[in-house]
């Protein structure tokens, strides 16, 4: 017969497969992305700026800065797994970043400029009201808001491209993926936060996520709209 001990440990053991599997669709998600989009940038980089994939890869490094802190303030299998996610997808856009680099196709354009101009000051400007309040650069709710802006401004700003150029450069699997994934990495957040409650690496990583998941239903519906 179980006993209430045994009843109250299975709810943790659960949390614990839940995340598990979190873990490995996430790792599979980021590689179906890079395979999924250096094969359609072989045939057309329409409607792909080159600041998306340079931006996110600044979120992905302030997130997994984020993530490290959090495992180091309470280090559990979650974190360690938040963590391991954040570095695959740094590595898939950098890989994915630089393959853009190369083509021939890939140019900058006043879109680009736009989302520069934009998220630097954007990102300025979270220094400074950090500052005013007395938060460090370090602190990491600017660095939330160093995520929001390198992460929203640019799908944001992608969407606007997308609506000029089209979005033929931008592979089908790229927007289902990214919805599951963010979705996936929000409900991670949360197991973290119920394991370990909330702190302000966590809180900033959720904040971050957030913004990217708004952002991407606009870029998403601008690519269906133009589709």
């Amino acid at each position: 017969m179980s006993t209430a001990a045994d009843t109250a440990a299975g709810g943790p053991r659960r949390e614990r497969l839940l995340a598990d599997c979190l873990f490995v669709i996430q790792v599979l998600c980021a590689s179906a992305f890079g395979v999924a989009q250096y094969r359609t940038m072989q045939t057309s980089v329409e409607g792909v700026s080159t600041t998306w994939f340079l931006f996110w890869g600044v979120f992905l490094v302030v997130n997994l800065v984020l993530a490290v802190n959090a495992y180091r303030a309470f280090a559990s299998r979650i974190a360690v797994q938040t963590v391991i996610i954040y570095a695959v997808w740094t590595l898939v856009c950098g890989a994915v970043l630089l393959e853009l680099l190369l083509t021939e196709a890939a140019r900058w354009t006043h879109v680009d400029e736009v989302t520069a101009v934009i998220t630097v000051a954007g990102c300025i400007c979270a220094v400074l009201i950090g500052r005013r309040r007395g938060l460090a650069m370090s602190d990491p709710l600017v660095r939330a808001g160093f995520a929001v802006f390198c992460k929203a401004v640019p799908q944001l700003t992608l969407a606007w491209n997308i609506w000029e150029l089209g979005g033929a450069g931008i592979s089908a699997v790229a927007f289902a993926v990214g919805h599951i994934t963010i979705c996936m990495r929000l409900w991670q957040v949360w197991l973290s936060i119920r394991e370990a409650g909330w702190d302000r690496n966590r809180l900033g990583i959720a904040i971050g996520e957030a913004a990217n998941e708004v952002s991407w239903i606009v870029a998403t519906a601008v690519w269906l709209a133009v589709g």
